[in-house]
């Protein structure tokens, strides 16, 4: 029983009370008071009178009886402009001008006024609102003031009454009406005359109207998806309107039809009720029972939005809460998608119990003390205080982006595990569906790791959600189907807290919720609010005939028409609405501006409503109960009013809450973006991108990135918005060739805008860089003219520029594609300036010199090594790769130590030395798996498997090195494979396998990339050897001599010694011993260092046999 004196008391009338005690008013009164009955016991003010009637409406229960007695309520016809979706139905009167012609005036306008009387008694009969009579016609709203959820279906079923009725108006004229109908958004209410509508569907209800013949009603497109098959069409086709552009499709409406359901559900409800899920209740207890005897489980609870994911989550909290556990949840948010580790954030911050005023320290305590239970490292804490935006407790040494996030998973696992160690955890992830890139690989390692221990992993998805990990054991997938009949009933029981509806509404309520929990959870309580039913104490009955509509067509629609009928508070659910589904009562105050007393009012009344819940002891923060619910109140907003909203809660936020300023900048940036401060936006956009940088969540950085770049476009140009376009441009591109690689369109996009930008800024440092990008597309595309033009350009820019570090860096990029190219000579001058260059650059700059993750010394020494080898010192390119790598330790990134170690494995793989070939490979690969190097994953295996193969021949280790090289080109990547294509060749021919070794040749000879041309040629005549045949000496010879003349013109001096030694031994064979030995001679001869390696003790040994 509600306490009225308490009521009262809360609105600060506590006056009343003697009156309303004195005249037995209680809860089941108050609902039915009018504005009269308050005058009756006292209330003569009209200010209170009407702080009553608009609390009773906050109550969600005006009975109709209150309207009728009261009169029109202050409320019934809006003054504020707002969106709605609105039916318009335009009705005319056929032949009225010759009527006219024909009737005496008075007659004329006897029936013109019995036809106006009609229309209007028909229409207030089905919900609609006649808002102008024009001579004959009339235009007539459905979902404006006051909306229904099956507005569609209203204003059709009151067309064809009205054509109907209007024909049995005057049996002495044959009068006959038409009907157009179209449904839309529209803007309506503020200062406009007779309650006018902004938009086209008017326009278009009366064009439809035009076109219908005498009693038809013809409705639009709009409309007819609406009421789906409610009722019987004739379908009219494409037809042109005058006014309206294009062909619209159109159907007339015949008569009513037999039904089947059209509900869909759109959002889930963690309040509604608990019926026919026992089956799926006790699976989960099974589930539980087994993870607490320590083996893991993992259910995926799959079902469409409503269908009772949440209260069947509810209800296994509920039954376990006497028994000894620990609960994580963790809730994922549509609107932080691209947060890297949103839903592990919230829930740390809930579980350490953060406030707003709490100071670093007091948050460093909190989190100490909630970490404390799983006996985290010091490392961990300052991991899990980092990805809170706090500093540090116990700093340590610093971390590369991924490794930091590799890290920072470790941390959060080892977490778990420590927690698992204590007592049997249940783990709830809900909402997958909207769950960010990096919690999901997050969530991925625990569904790997809970096997073990004593952990239920209990999460819930929409069925467009996919699964990214493989079927497992200890993984259930759980979908969840509609109810039956007999369990609808049972729930409808459970809303109306056991009061029997009337058998009609029942039944109406039943075939259109489809057995979806929500929907008959929002449909019975849109009944129950609407004033339809007559509160009997155990039952409820009909408080006049049932109207010809059904249960809300959409959930939206239902939505709706709540939110109106809390009108009082309505524009607070909308501002709410603005925060987003989640929101502050400290933020919604500062936002609003409402004083506290009236805004804590309002947020009760959405509470007793059940459009929001609050969450936290003390009431400050609120969670919409539905996302539609958020959706809908917000979708009644003008843009204009969206743009006043964002604009002051953005300027809330940076007033007021600067650790979401610090820590969620993409927060604020939204809101800046809706309220139109786009250039401002922009650099909270750039912020929030950097951020995700920094974590290396790419995919985040990219979604954050392109939206301050979709920020500036509606700005004029100008040298401030190229600036900050260049800032998002260049900190997008190196996301861009991350995840899309260089041929993506997407890269190739923002290197272009980022070019043209440098240009029209004239003097930009970011330039050299951005030159060098294009040229590294170029590049790994295979385009090595275009690349050298880029390297060029980029060298002499950061010259005359004065910048060091990006001159050192573009002349690393030149040296690569030179060497790639063939042009050896001027490889290894180019790099040696590189090199040299590194002295020069101060700390700063050396940071400038990293590309890509990875430092430009490191590149420059390990293709100075690859240079050196080709020029035909094994010695010196041996030593240049150990500098390589031992400065790639000393930097301590991964990517640089992964690239260094990369390339010493095919230095020593060229250099036939395959056991040291592996182990730096098996270490690239290891450093690559760790942090996420996608292509050096793809490279360093395919070199293990061509070691694997040399070392041990039986091996069947090929057929996935293919595999690797096709992956990785097929990411866009082209640069130096022909190295591998030369390596796996000759494995392939070790093997005698000659089809995929011509293959492989085949695709390094097409290539753009010519330092392993003379090794591919010769690679071809062990091909022919091995195959022999007639005219094989012939062509073998042509080949090898081709591959020694392109050798010796690129100074190729390694591979000139093989086609030398190769050809030797042909000529040799040939019995032509002097020729094979004054060939091969000078060529081992010139050489001064590496008589250690397989190449020259080869030839060596031939020269001994030739001498003998």
């Amino acid at each position: 029983m509600m306490d009225i004196s308490a009521w009262l008391r809360s609105l600060g009338l506590e006056r009343y009370e003697a009156a309303f005690r004195d005249n037995e008013i209680d809860s089941g009164v108050l609902p039915k008071l009018t504005s009269d009955d308050l005058k009756e016991i006292g209330v003569v003010a009209i200010g209170h009178r009407r702080r009553l009637l608009d609390a009773i409406t906050a109550l969600g229960a005006v009975a109709p009886a209150a309207i009728a007695t009261a009169g029109p309520p202050e409320t019934s016809v809006r003054t504020d402009a707002e969106r709605r979706q609105l039916t318009v139905m335009f009705c005319d009167l056929v032949g009225s001008t010759p009527l006219s012609a024909r009737l005496d005036p008075e007659d004329l306008r006897g029936i013109i006024g019995a036809y106006h009387r009609c229309v209007t008694e028909i229409v207030e009969s089905f919900g609609g609102f006649v808002a102008r009579y024009m001579g004959d016609g009339v235009l007539v709203y459905f979902g404006y003031p006051q909306a229904h959820e099956d507005d569609p279906e209203r204003a059709t079923r009151c067309g064809l009454a009205l054509v109907d009725r209007v024909s049995q108006l005057d049996q002495a004229e044959d009068l006959r009406a038409r009907v157009g109908i179209a449904t839309g958004l529209v803007v309506v209410g503020g200062e406009v005359v007779e309650h006018d509508v902004a938009g086209d569907t008017p326009n278009l209800a009366a064009r439809l109207q035009a076109l219908a013949e005498p009693n038809a009603v013809v409705i639009a497109a709009s409309t007819r998806r609406l009421t789906g098959e409610l009722f019987e069409y004739r379908d009219l086709g494409e037809i042109e309107l005058k006014g309206i552009a294009g062909a619209v499709l159109a159907w007339q409406v015949l008569h009513p039809s037999a039904v089947a359901s059209r509900f869909e559900a759109l959002h889930g409800s963690a309040l509604t009720p608990l019926i026919g899920r026992e089956e799926e209740l006790e699976l989960l207890r099974h589930q539980w029972r087994q993870a607490e005897e320590g083996e893991g489980r993992v259910v995926l609870l799959v079902g469409e939005a409503g269908i009772g994911k949440s209260r069947l989550t509810r209800a296994l909290l509920e039954g376990l809460a006497g028994e000894p556990h620990l609960r994580l949840r963790y809730f994922c948010s549509q609107h932080h998608r691209d947060s890297a580790l949103f839903p592990v954030i919230s829930h740390i911050e809930h579980a350490a119990g953060f406030v707003r005023d709490d100071t670093a320290e007091q948050k460093l305590a909190k989190l100490d003390a909630v970490l404390a239970r799983a006996a985290p490292t010091t490392e961990a804490i300052d991991l899990i205080a980092d990805l809170l935006s706090l500093p540090a407790p116990h700093p340590q040494p610093e971390l590369g982006p991924q490794q930091r996030k590799e890290a920072m998973l470790a941390a959060l696992l080892a977490q778990l595990d420590g927690l698992a160690r204590e007592q049997p955890v249940l783990m709830l992830f809900e909402d997958l569906h909207w769950i960010d890139p990096t919690s999901l690989e997050l969530l991925t390692a625990i569904v790997n790791r809970v096997q073990r221990l004593p952990v239920l992993l209990l999460a819930t998805a929409r069925p467009e959600f996919t699964p990214p990990w493989p079927s497992r054991a200890h993984v259930t997938v759980l979908s969840l189907t509609r109810l039956s009949r007999h369990d609808c009933v049972a729930l409808v029981d459970q809303i109306t807290a056991g009061k029997v509806l009337p058998d009609e509404v029942l039944e109406q309520i039943l075939a259109r919720t489809d057995g979806v929990a929500l929907f008959i959870e929002e449909l019975t309580k849109t009944v129950i609010e609407s004033g339809m039913l007559i509160d009997r104490g155990d039952r409820y009955t009909m408080a006049g005939p049932l109207p010809s509509l059904a249960i809300p067509t959409t959930l939206h629609d239902s939505l709706t028409a709540r939110l109106d009928r809390l009108a009082p508070v309505k524009e607070v659910a909308q501002i709410a609405a603005c925060i987003g589904r989640d929101f502050d009562y400290d933020l919604l105050a500062a936002a609003s501006g409402m004083p506290e007393d009236g805004l804590r009012t309002a947020l009760e009344a959405l509470r007793h409503a059940e459009l929001v819940i609050a969450r936290g002891l003390a009431d400050e923060r609120y969670t919409f109960k539905h996302a539609l619910v958020r959706d809908a109140a917000y979708a009644g907003l003008l843009r204009s009013r969206r743009v006043q909203l964002h604009a002051a809660i953005a300027g809330a936020i940076e007033r007021s809450f600067a650790h979401v300023v610090e820590a969620e900048p993409e927060t604020l940036a939204h809101h800046l973006t809706e309220a139109g401060l786009h250039e401002k936006a922009a650099g909270y956009w750039l912020r929030a991108g950097k951020i995700a940088v920094g974590r290396y969540a790419n995919i985040e950085a990219i979604a954050h990135l392109r939206r301050g770049i979709e920020a500036l476009s509606s700005f004029a140009d100008s040298a401030s918005k190229d600036r900050l376009e260049l800032d998002l441009q260049f900190a997008l591109g190196p996301c861009l060739l991350a995840t899309e690689g260089p041929r993506s369109a997407a890269t190739a996009a923002t290197v272009t805008r980022a070019r043209e930008l440098c240009e029209r800024l004239g003097s930009a440092p970011e330039y050299p860089h951005v030159i060098q990008w294009s040229a590294i597309m170029h590049a790994q595309r295979g385009e090595l003219p275009e690349a050298l033009d880029g390297c060029t350009v980029a060298v002499g820019l950061a010259e005359a520029a004065g910048n060091r570090p990006a001159a050192v860096n573009a002349m690393r990029a030149a040296g690569s594609v030179l060497m790639v190219m063939g042009r050896l000579a001027e490889s290894r001058d180019t790099l040696e300036r590189s090199i040299s260059g590194l002295d020069m650059c101060d700390e700063p700059g050396s940071l400038a010199t990293r590309a890509a993750g990875r430092d430009a010394g490191v590149a420059s020494l390990a293709m100075m090594g690859w240079t050196l080898w080709l020029l035909g010192y094994p010695d010196m390119a041996r030593a240049e790769l150990g500098a390589a790598l031992q400065r790639a330790e000393a930097i301590g990134r991964p990517h640089t130590q992964a690239y260094a170690a990369y390339y010493a494995s095919v230095l020593h793989a060229l250099c036939c030395e395959p056991l040291v070939a592996r182990t730096h490979a098996e270490r690239c690969l290891a450093l690559s798996e760790e942090h996420g190097f996608g292509h050096w994953g793809n490279l360093s295996r395919a070199v293990r498997g061509i070691c694997t193969n040399q070392l041990d021949p039986s091996a069947d280790s090929l057929t996935a090195v293919s595999s690797e090289l096709a992956e990785f080109v097929g990411t866009g990547y082209l640069g130096g494979v022909t190295t591998l294509y030369a390596l796996l060749a000759q494995a392939f021919l070790a093997k005698r396998q000659l089809v995929p070794a011509r293959e492989i040749i085949s695709k390094g000879l097409a290539s753009s990339e010519r330092f392993f041309e003379a090794e591919l040629l010769r690679l071809k005549v062990c091909a022919l050897v091995i195959e022999g045949g007639s005219g094989m000496l012939s062509d073998a010879q042509k080949l090898l001599e081709e591959s020694l003349a392109v050798a010796k013109g690129q100074n190729a001096r390694s591979l000139e010694l093989r086609a030398a030694t190769d050809l030797a031994r042909l000529r040799r064979d040939q019995g032509r011993l002097t020729e094979a030995r004054e060939l091969l001679t000078p060529v081992y001869g010139w050489f001064t260092e590496g008589f250690d390696t397989a190449d020259l003790k080869d030839a060596k040994a031939l020269l001994e046999k030739l001498a003998a």
